[in-house]
């Protein structure tokens, strides 16, 4: 029994482990994506209005439209902006198309981290109804142990990016998409020049930093709350080898 009960408490942390690093990325896409200030930053950066022939204000209603619709505040992408002096639909059918795409990437992503939040919540519960304080100590090395494997995975992936942006950003639109409407052209498509691949790579390593520092905030919280942990034990055992 004690067997089973130990293989229940070590899988319910590796859950919530698994489930604290899910939230933190799927948190910090989402900040990052939704981030009003870094579009007019790097438009700024890239001179994207005048290349485009657009007013920032044109331009922010380009964006606001497509970021609204992923966030189910409007049905649609359709907007009309004015381009060159012209009054034109900023989007065409190819691109509403790849966004029901992107949209459904999101809610999955939205849909996996409230999953992941309820698991981390009733793994911490069950924990701690079973080994009252000493869920911090069982959560806090199984959290570095998956930590230290996640770590190693997500080096390689940034590194990849780093090195070789446009391969690791054609990758994961493979693995993310099953079409090929995500391939625009920028003579006939928006979208591609609102965000070229200098904007995604920019976004993609704010996203990779933000996710770093509340992943690496967290293994260092744990490794803090274990030495703790053990100079308390090693206090204790003194004390009672002197009363000894």
């Amino acid at each position: 029994m004690n067997v089973v009960l130990n293989k229940l408490n070590t899988i319910a942390s590796y859950a919530a482990a698994i489930s604290l690093v899910i939230i933190l990325l799927v948190t910090s896409v989402s900040i990052n994506c939704f981030d009003s200030d870094f579009y007019k930053s790097e438009y700024k950066t890239l001179q994207t209005a005048q290349d485009l022939g657009m007013t920032q204000k044109d331009l922010n209603l380009a964006t606001n439209t497509l970021l609204d619709y992923l966030q189910d505040k409007r049905d649609n992408i359709n907007v009309e902006i004015t381009v060159q002096g012209s009054k034109v639909e900023a989007f065409n059918s190819k691109e509403a198309a790849h966004m029901v795409d992107v949209r459904s990437l999101y809610h999955f992503a939205q849909i996996l981290r409230n999953m992941a939040f309820v698991i981390l919540v009733v793994s911490c519960i069950y924990l701690l109804v079973r080994l009252k304080k000493g869920a911090w100590t069982v959560l806090s090395i199984n959290y570095m142990k998956a930590a230290i494997l996640f770590a190693i995975f997500f080096i390689m992936l940034a590194g990849w990016a780093y090195v070789d942006f446009d391969a690791f950003w054609t990758a994961f639109h493979h693995v993310a998409f099953r079409n090929d409407l995500w391939l625009l052209n920028p003579s006939t498509d928006l979208m591609i020049n609102l965000f070229p691949a200098a904007f995604f790579s920019k976004l993609v390593f704010r996203i990779i930093m933000m996710f770093a520092i509340g992943f690496i905030g967290c293994f260092v919280g744990a490794y803090i709350y274990l030495r703790y942990q053990l100079k308390h034990y090693q206090a204790e055992t003194q004390e009672l080898s002197h009363d000894a």
